[in-house]
């Protein structure tokens, strides 16, 4: 059986899959271009995160400026991305399915909408007060513990994680879908591990769960992109 990775898959070849009683044009578009915007900030992302380890000597150091504020700026740029995206799973999905896709949905919200308002006031309020004042370690730093940092892993380890793992109900069909099912179940749980490290205040465990965000999740959607374009659309956008 030939891997389903390297079948060639033009975007007018149609997948062998379950209807889709409300997936249009529109949906279509716009998940492909979620899927690609995704991928393309998480490439920037990754490097711009391991360069601010590197210029710390290690990963047992909080990634300090102008590497930090790259990489919030590219997390404010993915917030809309991720919301589209799973709107457009939820339409993507079957009938029968729509329960728990419209719950991964609810979840990515919340998860989009916390990670955001942390971002924005740590790149504002956070770099404008005095950072030798007292409690401003456990309330805008990325030294564990502090609020800020306990926020941002309930967004991406948490929310996300139980998001993606059932968003990924949605993917039924035999052949490409069955990689992104498994992709998404996986990016999950690798997220979901990271609340691990939280819990038991190991940061390196913790940094786990950043791989399942930011590293399998772009990939996985890059075949989710093939499966939106090959899904034939069921009702015509006006």
């Amino acid at each position: 059986m030939p891997n389903p990775l390297l079948v060639d898959l033009p975007a007018r070849r149609e997948l062998d899959t379950p209807p889709h009683p409300t997936w249009t044009s529109t949906e279509r578009t716009v998940g492909r271009a979620a899927c690609w915007a995704i991928f393309l900030l998480s490439l920037a992302y990754v490097p711009a995160m391991l360069a601010g380890f590197l210029a710390n000597g290690g990963f047992d150091k909080p990634v300090a400026d102008p590497y930090l504020a790259v990489m919030e700026v590219l997390i404010l740029l993915m917030a809309l991305p991720l919301v589209a995206l799973f709107a457009c799973v939820h339409s993507y999905a079957p009938a029968n399915r729509k329960t728990l896709t419209l719950s991964a949905f609810a979840l990515v919200t919340l998860a989009v909408g916390i990670t955001v308002c942390v971002h924005v006031v740590l790149l504002t309020a956070g770099r404008q007060l005095d950072a030798t004042s007292p409690g401003y370690d456990l309330l805008f730093s990325w030294t564990w513990p502090s609020v800020a940092f306990a926020l941002d892993i309930a967004s991406w380890d948490f929310f996300l994680g139980f998001g993606l793992i059932l968003a990924a109900t949605a993917f039924t069909g035999p052949g490409l879908p069955v990689l992104v099912r498994r992709g998404l179940q996986l990016s999950g749980a690798v997220c979901l591990f990271g609340l691990v490290g939280a819990a038991t205040g190991n940061m390196g465990l913790r940094d786990i769960g950043i791989a399942g965000y930011a590293v399998i999740l772009p990939v996985v959607l890059l075949v989710m992109a093939r499966v939106f374009a090959a899904t034939p659309v069921t009702e015509t956008s006006q």
